[in-house]
């Protein structure tokens, strides 16, 4: 068996890329997110996190702030109890991954300035976290469900590219009408 080495990484912006894990592993690096915000990212809020009637899959529905466009995205279970849980202020015993990821940019003295929900290629959305630390601008690539979390808890603002959003009734997720909400 292998002798196992500790590493200890000074505080910089890499080692936040590191001890956050949220990284694109795969070997295929998805297109660049432009680098500065632009006037093609709309300020969204998280309007609600519900389960599709037809699949019966968690969403968590993105809404234009002062406006009526939405954004659905189908999410993962676990993903979408971290994002209920902490809009309900409901006090876990024990921290989740998004908790552990908060206390991570705390103890390394880094901020999230903002996720921007940036592109969707074969029914996957990309997001990322754009970090500051250490006087340093780091775009750290995330499952949207994963960035919205994370957000939530460090109180940051979330971005979706205009060309994403769509309007009310426009067949992309359940209506109003149809939503249940995510049990805790």
């Amino acid at each position: 068996m292998p002798k196992l080495t500790a590493v200890r990484f000074p505080r910089t912006a890499a080692a936040i890329v590191l001890a956050l894990g949220l990284v694109h592993c795969s070997g295929q690096q998805p297109p660049a997110a432009p680098k500065d915000p632009s006037q093609h990212d709309v300020l969204v809020e998280v309007r609600s996190v519900l389960l599709d009637p037809s699949s019966n899959r968690p969403i968590v529905v993105l809404e234009e702030v002062g406006g009526h466009r939405r954004l659905p995205i189908w999410i993962g279970e676990a993903e979408a109890r971290s994002i209920a849980v902490e809009l309900g202020g409901v006090e876990w015993p024990r921290p989740n991954s998004h908790d552990l990821a908060k206390r991570l940019l705390a103890g390394l003295e880094a901020s999230v300035e903002r996720v921007v929900i940036w592109d969707l290629r074969a029914g996957t959305y990309f997001a990322v976290l754009v970090v500051r630390a250490v006087g340093k601008r780091v775009e750290i690539d995330a499952r949207p469900s994963d960035a919205i979390a994370v957000a939530l808890r460090v109180d940051a603002p979330v971005y979706v590219r205009a060309a994403l959003l769509v309007e009310p009734g426009e067949g992309h997720g359940p209506s109003d009408a149809e939503e249940k909400r995510v049990a805790l």
